[in-house]
């Protein structure tokens, strides 16, 4: 998408964005991977999703980063995200609840420290997207039809494929919400005589089953990248992503932090000296325990009293169960980021690859938000009588945004061309060598000397991937891609020739163009090919494995009856609930 819209132009109206400036660009951008890694990885099983993101930054005909379509593509995040809080908020609590959520979900802290301190552009659109499948789920729900099902499906499967860690922590809190229109359909059945013929519960249970066979469509539309990652993950060290740097317990978050308003642009450490902020945000803090004091007071708005007469008692807050729900997750994830949850990061499977308790700081930004909303709402139902518009919304708003000012803008650096270059992310390997992967044929952490590469890179020369390790012979000519390798050489003898790519499930070499064994060389599990005296031409390529093809086809089948329930009728009478008849007015 930013290679297509640097050349449609629309960069350019959005170029005077905050930071445009000819000379700087947002400092620390969170490419941690060296760009001869890629190699390593699939196309369809990108485990690591930085080397996508490398790979897709435009660069115009001097070879620089078009940075208009990076921050267009920044923008289009802002966008999305806001728009759909403030569709979700409005549709649960009214106007002004979306206005206040919209506005709280733009200017939370850690939303801002995702863009301007960390550059952490895949959750940044999981989060800008968490919204959006939200409501997806929420209009199937309350009316299932072929057409919804296949948007939320769809919604589903985008989100599970932003962002991997996001995933663990936005799927339990989707099954939540799930879980809550469940309850009140429930209890909303119990209360209610059943129909002749008709028992109560045939109308929650169209849901529930609408509901569930979107969540599958959309678990399998994203099969071509989870069916991968879950059956080949056992070919990378995963130790690897969970020591060290990304040890979960060198970055939890103590409470004093929540309300510290310092602000910089450094990196999380161990104990409370971070060099970044993990605020909630007090505007927004306050506002969500609001709506936490209207969930417990049973949603009845306050009233202003005039002597003895009581004005606007309001009606109740409508949706407690999903205000009630999110105040249970925000407390939640807040309890996860202490050092007080270390025991349950030690016992639930997979938390540990979050590598960040702070990461559940993007639930916060959700949660609080909605609350946020919620709380106006809840507090604009009894300032004013109701047939008046009140401002308290829109000052409440206009505080959240003059509170968060300060934070929202990037720390500007002068650019230098070494910036824009591969160079820069191998000095920066060089710098932290744990940020190093590894797969299960390597029998160490790689050390600087193990691969030429690197001074290759630094001398800013053209890389030479392939070598002679034994034997005699020269390599007449060789060319690399990010999929193949291509190498002609002259033995004297039979040699041993090595590509400096780690082996990994789907590589295969040929010999002359007839199929040849690949042995992981030692002591990096790098690609290594026996090569018999004479002239030959060797070429490497990654090509697909039974795992990716299945998990392919499975998208793929998946993808045509997605896109089947979406141009089904549209005026057929809708399967489970009807809709709701229009009012004679």
């Amino acid at each position: 998408w930013m290679r297509w819209n640097s050349r449609i132009g629309l960069t350019r109206a959005l170029g005077r964005l905050r930071g445009d400036h000819p000379e700087s660009v947002i400092q620390d951008v969170d490419i941690p991977l060296p760009p001869d890694v890629a190699e390593v990885v699939d196309p369809g099983d990108v485990v690591l999703y930085a080397v996508a993101f490398a790979d897709a930054l435009p660069r115009g005909r001097d070879g620089t980063v078009d940075r208009a379509a990076v921050k267009a593509t920044w923008a289009l995040g802002f966008i999305l995200g806001a728009q759909g809080v403030y569709r979700l908020g409005r549709r649960w609590w009214g106007p002004a609840a979306g206005l206040v959520a919209g506005v709280a979900f733009t200017y939370a802290p850690y939303h801002l420290v995702q863009i301007y301190v960390r550059a952490a552009l895949a959750e940044f659109m999981a989060l800008a997207w968490l919204p959006w499948t939200v409501l997806a789920i929420a209009a199937l729900w309350e009316a299932p039809r072929p057409q919804r099902a296949a948007a939320a499906a769809s919604a589903v499967a985008i989100l599970l494929l932003l962002h991997t860690v996001s995933m663990l922590t936005f799927v339990p809190l989707l099954a939540g919400v799930v879980l809550v229109f469940l309850g009140r359909d429930l209890s909303a059945a119990r209360r209610q005589p059943p129909r002749a013929g008709q028992g109560p519960q045939r109308a929650w249970l169209a849901s529930v089953l609408w509901t569930a066979a979107a969540a599958l469509l959309g678990g399998l539309l994203a099969a071509i990248f989870l069916v991968p990652m879950l059956l080949e993950r056992r070919f990378i060290v995963e130790e690897q992503w969970v020591h060290a740097t990304y040890n979960y317990r060198q970055h939890f978050v103590y409470p004093a932090q929540f309300f510290d308003p310092t602000w910089g642009y450094g990196y999380s450490v161990p104990g409370i000296g971070d060099g970044m902020s993990f605020q909630l945000g007090p505007l927004i803090f306050l506002a969500a325990v609001i709506g936490c004091v209207a969930v417990a007071l049973g949603g009845q708005a306050p009233g202003r009293s005039s002597g003895s007469q009581k004005l606007n008692a309001g009606p109740r807050l409508p949706r407690r169960g999903e205000a009630a729900f999110l105040a249970v997750a925000g407390a939640v994830a807040l309890f996860l980021m202490t050092p007080a949850s270390a025991t349950l990061w030690d016992t639930l499977p997979l938390i540990a690859l979050v590598q960040f308790p702070w990461r559940l700081l993007a639930v916060e930004v959700f949660t609080l938000a909605l609350l946020a909303g919620a709380g106006a709402a809840w507090l604009d139902r009894g300032l004013l009588p109701t047939d008046r518009a009140s401002v308290f919304p829109a000052l409440l708003a206009l505080g959240i945004v003059l509170s968060a000012a300060p934070y929202a803008r990037a720390q500007l650096v002068p650019v230098q061309p070494r910036d824009e270059s591969p160079r820069a992310v191998i000095e920066f390997e060089l710098e932290y060598s744990d940020m190093r992967g590894m797969t299960v044929w390597s029998e160490r952490l790689p050390q600087n000397s193990d691969s030429p590469l690197i001074q290759q890179y630094l001398a800013d020369e053209p890389l030479r991937r392939a070598a002679i390790v034994a034997g005699q012979g020269e390599i007449l000519a060789q060319e690399a891609g990010a999929l193949e390798t291509r190498v002609l050489l002259r033995a004297a003898e039979p040699v041993r020739l090595r590509f400096y790519t780690y082996y990994f499930p789907g590589w295969r070499a040929t010999l002359n163009g007839q199929p040849v064994e690949i042995r992981p060389d030692p002591p990096n599990g790098l690609i290594g090919v026996d090569v018999p005296a004479g002239e030959h031409q060797v070429v490497v390529r990654l090509g697909p494995t039974p795992v990716r093809r299945l998990a392919t086809a499975v998208s793929v089948a998946v993808a045509l009856a997605v896109a089947a329930l979406a141009l089904a009728d549209s005026g057929a009478t809708p399967w489970g609930r009807k809709p709701p008849r229009p009012s004679p007015n």
